[in-house]
């Protein structure tokens, strides 16, 4: 058994060492908090009224060129933001959430098309497949037993 300072310590500084090289991206990729946002938005009473098209990437597009296409629907999550005065709370950082996840997404391919190359869809087309995109990056990096995946609401 160790004694003294010097082996608790040794000890101390290996599981601190441990924990840092421990890669944690998965579990940072987990966009529940997002999902929840973006419910909240499809389900304001408020966006039927609004009279906007946005550039939609599909899923499709997402398998290929998951950082582009995330960035482009923070782009879009703008827009929206700008065009829909009476979002609550500005969209929740809804943005930044989107911008930062961009960031942890691994993409190889450098022959991603451009944001404004997509088709422009209504706003309620375009958060529902903001939703099931993120739905399916939960799929892949949510735990089981944090994941679960809502019904979209009309």
């Amino acid at each position: 058994m160790l004694r003294g300072r010097p082996p608790l310590a040794t000890v101390y500084l290996c599981f601190v060492c441990l924990l840092a090289v421990t890669p944690l991206p998965a579990i940072r990729r987990c966009t529940q908090d997002t999902i929840a946002n973006v419910e909240s938005l499809i389900n304001n009473p408020g966006l039927n009224r609004l009279d906007c098209r946005l550039y939609t990437p599909t899923i499709d597009h997402f398998k290929k060129c998951p950082s582009s296409m995330m960035k482009c629907f923070a782009d879009e999550i703008k827009v929206l933001i700008e065009e829909w005065e009476t979002i609550p709370f500005r969209g929740f950082g809804l943005n930044g959430k989107l911008i930062t996840l961009s960031k942890l997404l691994n993409q190889t391919d450098s022959e991603c098309p451009q944001c404004e190359l997509f088709k422009e869809e209504t706003a309620e087309k375009f958060l529902a497949d903001l939703l099931s995109t993120l739905q399916s990056i939960n799929t892949v990096n949510c735990p089981r037993r944090n994941f679960k995946k809502r019904p979209i609401s009309s």
